[in-house]
């Protein structure tokens, strides 16, 4: 029950979030902050320089919808019924967007030719600041494929050079101002500027005189521009359309807006004349027909007033010819719409546009004529909005044309059946006209006859008035047109650039330099699996920490005889004092160190831990018990041709193997030479009996086993140790294996263990985030001779 409890504290202990060693765990690496932090300030410095600035430039106009008040010429307008000024928004914005319009506004800016200002690190674009300007006659498509570069010399000649990268030819001339240069890529002149600084390109000194150039063709110009332009309602009831557009020069984009609502609202007018113009056309041939047939019956009746000797018909005549006259009237009217009704029949029937004809203009007031008509209108709109944004035939494409075939045949049908009305009148005032012509029979006749020819003309003078009213209306319509849209704020642009933007630029350096670094560490840290410092070694395996040894970079391994004042030795000192804990006042003490792996610092461990007990007057043997590896032998300069192995095996005795050292009171036992089966000598009975015999003759006796994780040796060598050590090297020793030795000391197969924490680097987290070497040892007292040598990170931050 007790050991479940022990448990779980363990495990709350290692849930337990420790913010201070989360921190320190990430400035260990604060050079790399600084590295990165140094490469993001000087890459946003740079992007801020190089990269060129960009203005954001808006237009607002007004789009008059049917919810429009109409005043004025407008309100005449629609008075006239001589065109709907109804217009839909999203509509509107397609025609903005137009390949038409936007061609038209391309045509009347200079961005067909762009001029770039040649720096030593990069160019800028220049609109019509540049001290020339091109105009040429005719350009091949090599010209759009070339760059061209312009060196001015003097005020008045420049060099002209440039390769032609499809026949890679290349071309360098001086030539004048003002010069027709016929080449093979076009016919141009350089011209001189107004504002063309002489004195300042006379100057030889003047760097700013070299120009890079490029012709765009205005088919790319168009897609270009048609990709750059954002056209959008600020609201959903809105009838306000904002433009706005990117430029490197505002002046550019201002010029582009605002050349864009011009053509935009000239072309607005023209649609609207189209209307107009098809009505007066239409007019205009029924009244030449009208007035040629109006002069020849002048001509008969007067012919016949000769003829006959009459000057005028009676009174009676004079009344029936009036009731035939508006009978007449009628009969003119209808024939008048049923002549339209047939020209707008064969107009619909051939497939044309509707977006010109107006029934309402020559008396055709029928509402669902007008619909239909408004509807197919619509649906052309939309088929060419679709078209421009799709290729081929698209579904939305194939279902447009589908609705418009189907509006088409009703609007047929509709026509016929207003003409079917049309007829039905006119049959009826037939029947009433030819009542009347009865009582024309009463008539004498030679009245008769001339009322006939009078009946004639009058008729046709009816229909000829009525015309050149409505001729009169639609004149007046075309003088009077203005567009129903309007500007409400001109193109301008921002005060300053909306990229880049400095501040944001250093931000987002600043923020990037701190969490790229922060990542990469973090992903780091989670792939490492191997101990970092005392914490999580107290966590995992519950063992006492002994004490800290620092990381030496000197070559050889006895620190504490060559540097006996360095902090490497004084570690050694701290952990010689720290063993007096752990053997409990013992005269003959066995001390067995081991690790889980090699490469930790077993060995040297073994070699100056001897080394510093011997230092302090205590007889000592430093038994080199890693039979597969021996590796004493080599740092202290002796013999391993006999040894342990020689002793177990019976082939020599116990003073042929002892070897002195060049330390005081230290003995030396190598390994001796390898043997096939070091764990079964181990276990021999000799093993016994060489332990007894050197706690006759030595006080502190030290093992240099083999590596606990490997292989069972360090476990057998155990019953002979008054104490373990277990050294755990910074980075090196997994956690795995950390995890194994925790175990182990846990069930009890350890005897009298604690952990010695190897090759930790200075500063670092190593200690434990704040301890210094061992227990209570540290920098603070200049005294070690590593403090003349500390760097100047350890000056600052690590003063005592």
């Amino acid at each position: 029950m007790q050991e479940s409890t022990s448990t779980e504290n363990f495990d709350e202990e290692e849930s337990d979030f420790n913010l201070k060693g989360f921190i320190f765990s990430y400035l260990r690496y604060w050079y790399i902050y600084a590295i990165a932090l140094f490469i993001g300030l000087g890459t946003a410095y740079f992007y801020n320089w190089y990269v060129k600035p960009v203005y954001s430039i808006s237009s607002k106009i007004l789009i008059k919808d049917d919810k429009s008040t109409s005043i004025g010429t407008q309100e005449l307008l629609k008075d006239l019924d001589v065109y709907n000024v109804n217009k839909n928004i999203e509509n509107e914005i397609e025609i903005l967007k137009s390949r038409k319009i936007l061609k038209r506004t391309l045509q009347q800016l200079e961005v067909d030719v762009l001029y770039y200002l040649v720096g030593n690190v990069k160019k800028s674009q220049v609109y019509k600041d540049s001290p020339f300007k091109i105009n040429y006659d005719s350009l091949n498509f090599y010209a759009y494929n070339n760059l061209f570069f312009i060196k001015i010399v003097d005020e008045s000649k420049f060099e002209l050079q440039y390769t032609n990268e499809q026949t890679n030819e290349t071309y360098e001339k001086e030539h004048l101002f003002g010069e027709k240069i016929h080449l093979p890529v076009g016919i141009f002149t350089v011209n001189k500027r107004p504002h063309f600084d002489n004195d300042m390109f006379n100057n030889e000194a003047y760097e700013k005189r070299e120009f890079r150039v490029k012709f765009n063709n205005i088919r790319n110009n168009v897609e270009f521009y048609r990709a750059k332009l954002n056209v959008e309602q600020p609201g959903k009831n809105s009838s306000v359309l904002i433009l706005g557009i990117e430029d490197e020069i505002p002046q550019r984009g201002m010029d582009f807006l605002n050349t864009l609502v011009k053509v935009y609202l000239e072309n607005d007018i023209l649609e609207k004349n189209k209307i107009a113009s098809s009505t007066a056309s239409f007019i205009g041939a029924q009244l030449e027909t009208i007035s040629k047939e109006l002069k020849q019956i002048e001509t008969t009746k007067q012919d016949f007033k000769i003829e006959k000797g009459i000057t005028d018909v009676s009174a009676e005549s004079q009344m029936i010819l009036d009731n035939v006259r508006s009978k007449d009237d009628e009969l003119s009217n209808f024939n008048l719409q049923i002549s339209f009704i047939d020209y707008l029949y064969d107009y619909v029937n051939e497939n044309k546009s509707l977006a010109d004809i107006a029934p309402s203009s020559l008396g055709i007031d029928d509402p669902l004529l007008v619909k239909l008509i408004g509807n197919i209108t619509e649906l052309e709109i939309e088929k060419q909005r679709i078209g421009i944004d799709t290729k081929g035939n698209s579904p939305a494409l194939s279902a447009v044309n589908e609705q418009i075939e189907y509006t088409r045949k009703k609007l047929l049908q509709n026509i016929q059946s207003i003409k079917s009305g049309l007829d039905a009148s006119k049959k009826e005032t037939l029947r009433s006209l030819a009542i009347s012509e009865n009582e024309l029979r009463s008539i004498p006749k030679t009245e008769r006859e001339l009322v006939s020819i009078e009946r004639e003309y009058r008729v046709k003078e009816s229909l000829y008035l009525y015309l050149l009213q409505k001729e009169a209306e639609t004149s007046l319509a075309l003088a009077a047109s203005v567009s129903d849209n309007r500007i409400i704020e001109e193109a301008r642009s921002t005060p300053y650039p909306i990229r880049p933007i400095p501040q944001k630029s250093y931000s987002l350096a600043l923020l990037l330099s701190l969490l790229v670094p922060t990542g990469l560490i973090f992903i780091k840290e989670q792939f490492n699996d191997t101990v970092r410092d005392k914490k999580m070694i107290e966590k995992m395996t519950k063992m006492p920490m002994l004490g800290v040894v620092g990381l030496s970079k000197e070559s050889y391994a006895l620190i504490v005889s060559e540097k006996p004042k360095s902090l490497v030795a004084e570690s050694f000192r701290s952990i010689r004092t720290n063993l007096k804990y752990f053997l409990s006042g013992k005269e003959q003490n066995v001390i067995l160190i081991t690790s889980s792996v090699g490469s930790e610092g077993k060995t040297y461990t073994a070699m100056n831990l001897s080394s510093i007990i011997a230092a302090s007057g205590n007889k000592t043997v430093l038994l080199g018990l890693d039979l597969r590896k021996p590796k004493i032998v080599n740092d202290f300069n002796i013999s391993n041709d006999k040894g342990i192995s020689s002793f177990l095996i019976g082939s020599e005795t116990f003073d042929s193997i002892v070897q002195k050292s060049s330390v005081e009171n230290l003995d030396i036992i190598p390994s001796g030479p390898i043997p096939p089966n070091p764990s079964e000598l181990i276990m021999n009975e000799k093993m016994d009996e060489l332990i007894e015999i050197l706690k006759t003759k030595y006080d502190t006796i030290i093992i240099d086993s083999p590596p606990i994780g490997l292989v069972t040796d360090a476990l057998l060598l155990n019953k002979y140790s008054d104490a373990l050590i277990f050294v755990v090297r910074q980075n090196v020793t997994k956690k795995d294996h950390l995890t194994h030795i925790g175990q182990l000391y846990k069930e009890g197969k350890l005897k009298n263990a604690s952990v010695l924490f190897n090759a930790v680097k200075a500063g670092g987290a190593g200690y434990g985030y704040g301890y210094g070497y061992g227990y209570g040892y540290g920098y603070g007292s200049g005294y070690y001779e590593e403090d003349s040598q500390k760097g100047w990170y350890n000056r600052i931050f690590k003063k005592s």
